[in-house]
Formats: structure tokens, C-alpha cells, sequence
């Protein structure tokens, strides 16, 4: 479980690029996601931002790979 100061410092929100760097995945999965409704986000002005709990939520989700 993440502390306080951890939950305080964690953005509540990512840009699709930030999604990108973090995760590995391309920019088309990212967007396949969002439109499946896999991903959650949400409009800031002309920016799509990726709801940070729907992102740990959808990373959840994928199979696990088994050597």
C-alpha cells in the first residue's frame, strides 16, 4: 500500500505521451484502449489525459506472462 507522501506525489492524471513512457505501449494501443472503453480520461481543453487510477486499473487487467 502506497503511503500518504507517495499518494500526494502521484499526478492524478497522465498525457497520452506520459502513457506511452511509463507503460511501453504505443500510442495506437493507447488510443485502441480509450476507445474500447479499457481507459478511462477526460478532455482538458485540447489535452486527453488518462485518469492515473484507470491506468494501474487497465495494467491490472493484461495477462500475465508465464515463462
Amino acid at each position: 500500500m502506497r503511503s500518504d507522501t507517495e499518494r500526494a506525489n502521484t499526478p492524478l492524471t497522465h498525457r497520452i505521451d506520459r502513457v506511452v513512457e511509463i507503460t511501453g505501449a504505443s500510442r495506437s494501443t493507447v488510443y485502441e484502449a480509450l476507445k474500447k472503453g479499457e481507459l478511462e480520461a477526460v478532455k482538458f481543453g485540447r489535452s486527453t489525459l488518462v485518469l492515473d487510477a484507470s491506468l494501474r486499473a487497465w495494467l491490472g487487467r493484461l495477462p500475465r506472462y508465464a515463462a
